[in-house]
């Protein structure tokens, strides 16, 4: 009794088997396309060290000028790498993700600094709001 379960698996099996190849006969290649991932980084070195729809990535360090200008400013701009001037106009956000960086910048509202011994100078009138998560880092009107 047990060979009738066991011929009857195997013939539903090779049937299903058969039946699953034939759909795939003809079928295109699919054509492997870019990861989301390997765009995004073309893109953000596409827009470094530029303004491009508000944003701003400048980055210090591994080789990079170490005095870098943004002299339209931009709606924000992070600054990453250690060390390096950044010589900025207005920006409604400042970010600075490193340590020993200078920012001189026109207008500013809001000063970002992850790191330490950073130094950003503005040419605002009005209050900044600062958050610094380091040890060392200054904000002042000049």
């Amino acid at each position: 009794m047990t060979k009738k379960p066991l011929l009857l698996t195997l013939t539903l099996a090779a049937t299903l088997t058969t039946g699953l190849a034939g759909c795939t006969q003809g079928a295109p290649t699919p054509t492997p396309s870019p990861t989301a991932d390997s765009h995004d980084v073309a893109e953000a070195e596409a827009h470094e060290n530029t303004c491009v729809d508000g944003f701003a990535w400048m980055t210090f360090g591994d080789g990079e000028d170490d005095e870098k200008t943004l002299p339209d400013g931009c709606d924000t701009v992070v600054v990453q790498g250690d060390g390096g001037t950044l010589t900025t106009g207005d920006a409604r956000v400042v970010v600075v993700m490193g340590n020993d960086v200078t920012v001189h910048a026109g207008a500013v509202e809001q000063v970002d600094l992850e790191g330490d011994d950073n130094t950003v100078t503005h040419d605002g009138t009005h209050e900044v709001a600062v958050n610094t998560e380091g040890e060392g880092n200054t904000v002042t009107t000049g």
